[in-house]
């Protein structure tokens, strides 16, 4: 990758262009046009054969927005497949910034966390040992990258309602059981001991918010999130939810600006605790 001159390549991002993402050799491609995603697709297949390399044609794929250019993307002949959503390093991306089909997918990951600790789980008899095995589980299964997620309330209702639909079969009680004993979610959750996944995620996105903003090296990832994109104009309609919108609640009473109370790690941990 360091062969390749694609410092004036991607997307302008307050003066500098993020052209690619990368973690070992998963690798994300960014650009404003067909033309120069299509040169830049050329140019690093070329770079890797000459160290041995291929790229993946089954899971190479392309993603564009609604006004981008529907032509195809080659590679040695060969249109590259479009699609609406892609799993990158274990999250779904997709264009329409949806947070539903993501919640969906950690679903079905908690459950395969749940079948895998179910029988050790119903053997234990000590409340506390047996809500650990579960938030050390499970918990992280249904919460994973919560960090970066853009919630609203129906993501956070999917969430609350996955979680405790496992709960009930952490305690081997299904919902006529709980009619019939007459038990709110309150009450199982005093019978189960788990932690609330909608306080972990909460907690995790916090925490993740205060080490972004910290940060004086200049990461992408600090300087995407304070991006405003000034050449591009909104479109009509409200505006999509976005990561920061649920962070403006740790603003402090003198009106000061959550980025700048994160500034400081103790006025912070105060903020969010309050919250």
């Amino acid at each position: 990758m360091l062969q390749l001159d694609w410092d004036d390549k991607g997307i302008n991002i307050d003066g500098r262009k993020l052209s690619n993402l990368r973690f070992a050799d998963d690798i994300v491609l960014i650009s404003q046009n067909r033309e120069e995603l299509q040169q830049m697709v050329e140019e690093l297949d070329d770079v890797s054969k000459a160290i041995g390399l291929t790229m993946n044609r089954s899971k190479t794929m392309v993603m564009r927005n609604e006004w981008a250019d529907a032509s195809p993307i080659t590679l040695e002949g060969t249109s590259l497949p479009f699609t609406d959503s892609y799993v990158y390093l274990g999250r779904l991306i997709s264009m329409d910034n949806d947070l539903r089909a993501e919640i969906m997918r950690r679903r079905r990951c908690a459950w395969a966390a749940i079948g895998n600790i179910k029988e050790a789980a119903h053997l234990v008899s000590d409340k506390k040992l047996r809500a650990d095995l579960f938030d050390s589980t499970v918990l992280p299964a249904l919460c994973y990258a919560s960090e970066t997620w853009a919630e609203n309330k129906t993501s956070t209702l999917m969430l609350v309602r996955a979680q405790r639909a496992l709960e009930r079969t952490l305690l081997k009680i299904n919902r006529a059981k709980q009619r019939s004993l007459n038990l709110r979610s309150a009450d199982m959750r005093l019978m189960s001991g788990i932690r609330d996944a909608e306080m972990y995620a909460w907690n995790a996105k916090k925490r993740w918010a205060g080490h972004v903003v910290r940060r004086t090296d200049d990461r992408w990832t600090t300087r995407v999130t304070f991006w405003y994109p000034r050449e591009i104009k909104r479109t009509l309609g409200r505006p999509a939810t976005r990561w920061s919108d649920s962070l403006k609640k740790l603003q402090g009473n003198d009106g000061q600006h959550w980025s700048q109370t994160a500034q400081d790690r103790q006025k912070w941990m105060e903020a969010c605790a309050r919250r």
